[in-house]
């Protein structure tokens, strides 16, 4: 009996160890191993990453038999059947094959914006990952404002708006979390408010892309895309580390954490806290108030699956920033107290945003996709001038977005059809002092086409797109009427409501050479309506010395774009060049009036005429051995912008700029990194209404990054220098240029990053 029980147990015990099987591997590329190719089972949730010695290992696998596949970007997938019944341990050797068609076309795309590189629009796409300028203190802007034809008009360190090739404020449209924002981008010194928190790129529309965006969009769209490594994990992910910053002082924390589950539902969330002292310039004096602290938290979950993605997120971001008085500079009238200070102090903003937004993609087959996107945005702002326990200026906006579009693919054809809108709702908060604006309510609804047509070589695109959009101003609150506040051509209403309606198209054509070398071209134009202050402004502007001015009788800006691009890339040498025209009738431009009020204000008014704006970008990029091990790159932009009845320079024209790049990893061995920027920014010797020209200057910035690879987990050491000459600089497009507050000096940034 006894024996028949041990033979038994020793059957059960044997069929468990032979159903237990594992694989060991390492995955090659002309005889060197590749590290970080994505290895998968088709059994369980066997995922991972090869090691920085292109080893993998899967354990306790209970099937008999299943697929591997190995992917890596730019290399063909790799797939074969495992077959555990012949080798119960088997080791693999996999030689992965360079993707050719990379070298024969270009390929980058943009699958948030439902474009590819063939597209005739001007898109660049800009990686986030890197640790080496994560917390940068200008946010988002301050790592993209490098790419040509891109720049960033600063307030301080915490404040910064983009500018696409001249056009910058309502004329650029930024995408976060699928929602279009209109935090109050109209205002000069109101920033985007956004850092790079669980953001993994960047894709930049340089030019109209009115038919996707609506009104808005003439300068170009800026769309941040979220990171979602989690999703092609089993396991949990994420990520932990800190930035610090010498010039002011600057402390930065900030985690991630992802998990999908075998049912394809996911949970994300993201975190940070961020405090900033004043910065010093290069002279070493400090730039009083230029502090500013934000903590910022994501939340993420939803589903994946093949044919179906849902995803609910919601953002929460709380903003203080110092306003760096007009008198900086006077040393008696300086509001710099001590190094290190982070305590707010008079006059500040504080700004609070919850965004919630759900975002779905279905593909219903291999030919039609369909998308929606339902957003909803509170943004509540307090500028703080005189008394900690007074709002000078209070302001608090919701608004309700919508997008909508369906895709049909077939051979040659590519269909996109949608609507689009928005409900803006603003309101003054009734104890503010100040009434710069009135309430205000905006509504904005768009239908669209855009057609695409592919044969071989040949890529045609064109669509069309029409608008209605109603702005209708509120002064009979009882706070604004106290306030003295009258809305521009009042009729004793307290009422008034603008109209605006339009088509908007673009066409265009590329042309895709044998020798992997593409030629486009693209005629579009867009259209903007005024935005709510310059409609409706009548008050001073809390933390300036102006009393600002609107217009009710303005129109809509109209523009016509017509752009054009050279691009060639092979293994060793690639290159593009574009060049544009823009012509802007009736561009709003704000300008001093040369009149004061009665209590010493300079009035500034918003007006109205034809505008040219014109140049080019080019880049190009060398690389006499593998691209990671080292490349060096020129790149630069020349942009021009006259006022076309008198021939005047406009104003927030960027200076022209070359930047040459250069990164290398000396031992091939071993994951050191080593880069450095060499910036040169030209005098702008074209000044606008009331600016000066301003002197050029260099800016270089150098640094080192190391990966220490501890089984699945990453350590990151990095150390940047930026502005390391030091240099006594005022950027042309700076809001505090016409008071020459200088750009921040010598700043040296380290981060450390766990990555699991």
């Amino acid at each position: 009996m006894i024996s028949k029980f041990i033979l038994v147990v020793l059957s059960v015990s044997a069929f468990f160890v032979h159903s237990q099987h594992a694989v060991t591997g390492v995955i090659m590329v002309d005889d060197r191993p590749l590290s970080d190719a994505l290895v998968t089972l088709s059994v369980g949730s066997h995922t991972q990453k090869t090691s920085k010695i292109g080893h993998f290992k899967f354990i306790d696998i209970e099937e008999n038999n299943c697929q591997i596949t190995v992917t890596y970007p730019g290399m063909l997938d790799f797939s074969a059947l495992l077959d555990f019944s012949k080798n119960s341990n088997p080791h693999l050797t996999i030689q992965l094959q360079l993707d050719l068609k990379l070298f024969e076309e270009v390929v980058i795309s943009s699958n948030s914006l439902g474009l590819t590189d063939k597209t005739p629009y001007t898109i660049s796409t800009l990686e986030l990952k890197n640790v080496s300028y994560k917390g940068s203190p200008s946010g988002v802007m301050g790592i993209i404002q490098k790419e040509p034809g891109v720049n960033a008009a600063d307030m301080g360190h915490g404040i910064s708006k983009p500018f696409i090739r001249g056009l910058g404020f309502s004329r650029v449209v930024t995408l976060y979390q699928g929602n279009k924002l209109e935090n109050h981008q109209w205002g000069a010194d109101h920033g985007l408010g956004l850092n790079d928190l669980g953001i993994s790129s960047v894709e930049i529309v340089k030019g109209p892309a009115s038919i996707l965006y609506g009104s808005g969009a003439i300068g170009g769209v800026i769309l941040l895309n979220d990171d979602e490594t989690y999703l092609d994990s089993a396991r949990m992910t994420g990520n932990i580390g800190t930035s610090l910053n010498s010039v002011s002082g600057g402390v930065r924390f900030y985690g991630s954490l992802g998990k999908k589950f075998k049912n394809g539902f996911f949970v994300a969330a993201d975190a940070a806290t961020e405090r900033h002292a004043d910065y010093y310039d290069a002279n070493k004096r400090l730039i009083g108030n230029s502090r500013f602290n934000n903590q910022t938290v994501r939340l993420h979950t939803g589903t994946k699956k093949e044919k179906f993605q849902g995803k609910l997120s919601y953002t929460f971001n709380n903003q203080y920033l110092g306003i760096i008085d007009d008198h900086e500079l006077v040393d008696s009238l300086s509001l710099a107290t001590f190094r290190n200070d982070r305590v707010m102090q008079l006059p500040f903003q504080q700004v609070t945003d919850h965004l919630l937004t759900y975002r779905q993609k279905t593909k219903h087959n291999d030919r039609l996709i369909s998308e929606a996107t339902v957003s909803y945005h509170y943004n509540d702002r307090s500028e703080i001038e005189e008394n900690i326990d007074e709002i000078d200026l209070g302001l608090n906006q919701s608004h309700t977005f919508y997008t909508s579009k369906l895709t049909y693919i077939n051979d040659k054809w590519q269909h996109t059809a949608g609507l689009q809108g928005s409900f803006v709702n603003m309101k003054n908060k009734r104890n503010a002092k100040e009434i710069l604006i009135p309430n205000a309510l905006s509504f904005e609804n768009g239908v669209y086409y855009l057609g695409t047509w592919r044969d071989n070589n040949h890529t045609f695109q064109g669509g069309i797109r029409y608008d209605v959009r109603f702005t209708e101003a509120n002064a009979k609150q009882a706070n604004i009427v106290q306030q003295g506040y009258v809305l521009p051509q009042n009729d004793g209403s307290g009422k008034l409501g603008r109209l605006f309606t339009g088509f908007t198209g673009s066409f265009g054509y590329s042309f895709q050479f044998q020798e992997g070398a593409i030629l486009k071209s693209n005629f579009s134009s867009g259209y903007r309506a005024p935005d709510i202050a310059e409609l409706f402004a009548n008050g001073n502007h809390p933390g300036t010395n102006r009393f600002e001015v609107g217009n009710i009788e303005f129109n809509r800006e109209q523009n016509v774009q017509l752009d054009a691009s050279f691009a060639k890339k092979n293994k060793v040498f690639e290159y593009e060049i574009s060049i544009f025209g823009n012509l802007v009738k009736n561009y709003i431009f704000f300008s001093d009036s040369g009149d004061t009020t009665t209590n010493g204000l300079n009035i500034w008014s918003f007006n109205q005429t034809d505008a040219l704006l014109y140049g080019g970008e080019f880049y190009t990029e060398y690389s006499p051995i593998e691209r990671d091990k080292l490349s060096i790159s020129l790149s630069g932009n020349l942009i021009r912008g006259v006022e076309t009845a008198q021939g005047e320079s406009l104003t927030f024209i960027p200076a022209d700029r070359i930047v040459l790049q250069f990164n290398y990893k000396p031992i091939s061995q071993q994951p050191l990194f080593v880069f450095s920027t060499l910036q040169q920014v030209f005098r702008q010797q074209r000044p606008g209404f009331n600016e000066t020209s301003t002197p050029g200057y260099q800016l270089w910035s150098a640094g080192a990054k190391y990966e220490l690879q501890i089984q699945r987990q990453t350590l990151t050491f990095a150390i940047t220098g930026f502005n390391l000459l030091n240099a006594l600089y005022v950027d042309h497009i700076s809001i505090l240029r016409a008071f020459s507050i200088p750009s921040p000096g010598r700043n040296l940034m380290l981060n450390l990053q766990w990555r699991f």
